[in-house]
């Protein structure tokens, strides 16, 4: 490798750091209370639910149960009784963004900010 090779694969590295610590940064600002878990069953909202509250949720269908709980700040798939687990092996997620999926019982959690102020990532 040449010395500018290395010298751009260096401000690669920076940039992408930066962008890292940025958005860790603006994860840490964002007010609890206004994060919530959106439960969705085949693409529809079925429940949402303040991240700061405590609540535990049975879904039951025709295929199945999942039981979800809501609590410490964070999300969690209990029990299931679909063949693979996956989702309750998911474990606990606090973190915008995060999901945990049931592909068979075709359920989707997943933790989002409060949208109502109208701004998106472009123009804040």
């Amino acid at each position: 490798m040449k010395r500018n090779d290395i010298r751009i694969i260096i401000g690669i590295l920076i940039v992408a750091g930066l962008f890292y610590l940025f958005n860790q940064y603006r994860i840490s600002k964002m007010d609890i209370n206004k994060l919530y878990v959106e439960i969705k069953v085949e693409g529809e909202l079925y429940e949402r639910i303040k991240l700061s509250d405590e609540k535990e949720i049975k879904v039951e269908r025709e295929d199945g149960y999942n039981i979800i709980k809501v609590h410490d700040n964070g999300v969690e798939m209990l029990e299931a009784n679909c063949p693979d687990q996956v989702c309750v092996r998911t474990g606990f997620i606090n973190k915008v963004g995060s999901t945990i999926v049931c592909l068979p019982h075709k359920i989707y959690v997943e933790i989002v900010g409060d949208m109502e102020d109208g701004l998106d990532a472009i123009s804040q």
